[in-house]
């Protein structure tokens, strides 16, 4: 498969259009394999050491990537296997058992994986609609964390919905922004006390005017 732009194949529509997330990882790793077959050649620079033998595949992409690969996460047993998914990029030399990627080290485009992850998507499908159950990629799809639980970075719902904060420790010099989880505090409506024949408790200190009509009104002292 070959096209000039994989963002647009003619109709406006990208190359990858049809990917499932299945697709993105395995392209990703197409990649990343590419990479390091290239890098540990580089960085070696031994002409006895021609590449990363096969039992040393998933050391060296822990040593580079800093993260592990799990062949059972792509839904395969061996090493092997995982690398038949991708013999369109990296495959395994029969006598010296050494990774040896397909592609150069470098070329015009990094386009050219997109490419191969939709050829092999297009095969893929191919052969489901005939029959073919084993074409299926059967990634362990990662789960999304659960509201609430720890370690999650979501909300709990019970909280969010009846606007209760979750208790923080406090932060010293930080101001409380008032936001959904304080009540509001009872104020009496405006002006309430002003109606007619209504009655409003003094208070400390405070001698009310006169003045309103029906209104409480202080008492006046006694005149001899």
């Amino acid at each position: 498969m070959c096209v000039e732009d994989i963002l647009d194949i003619g109709i406006g529509e990208p190359l990858f259009a049809n990917f499932s997330w299945e697709d993105w990882a395995m392209l990703t790793l197409r990649f990343e394999l590419h990479l390091l077959a290239h890098a540990f050649k580089r960085d070696v620079n031994d002409p006895d050491r021609m590449g990363i033998h096969l039992e040393h595949l998933s050391f060296y992409y822990q040593k580079y990537y800093k993260k592990s690969m799990n062949q059972k996460f792509y839904g395969v047993e061996t090493m092997q296997e995982l690398l038949d998914l991708l013999k369109d990029t990296v495959y395994v030399t029969k006598k010296t058992k050494v990774v040896e990627a397909q592609l150069p080290t470098e070329f015009e485009s990094l386009g050219v994986f997109v490419m191969l992850t939709e050829e092999a998507r297009r095969d893929r499908v191919r052969r489901v609609d005939l029959g073919d159950e084993t074409a299926r990629l059967k990634l362990q799809n990662p789960a999304m964390p659960q509201a609430g639980a720890p370690g999650s970075l979501l909300p709990r719902p019970a909280l969010v919905m009846s606007g209760i904060r979750p208790a923080t420790p406090p932060v010293p010099g930080a101001v409380r922004p008032a936001g959904a989880w304080q009540q509001p505090a009872f104020r009496p409506p405006v002006g309430a006390w002003q109606q007619p024949g209504s009655f409003r408790p003094p208070m400390a200190g405070q001698v009310r005017p006169f003045g309103n009509v029906g209104g409480w009104r202080a008492p006046t002292a006694w005149r001899g």
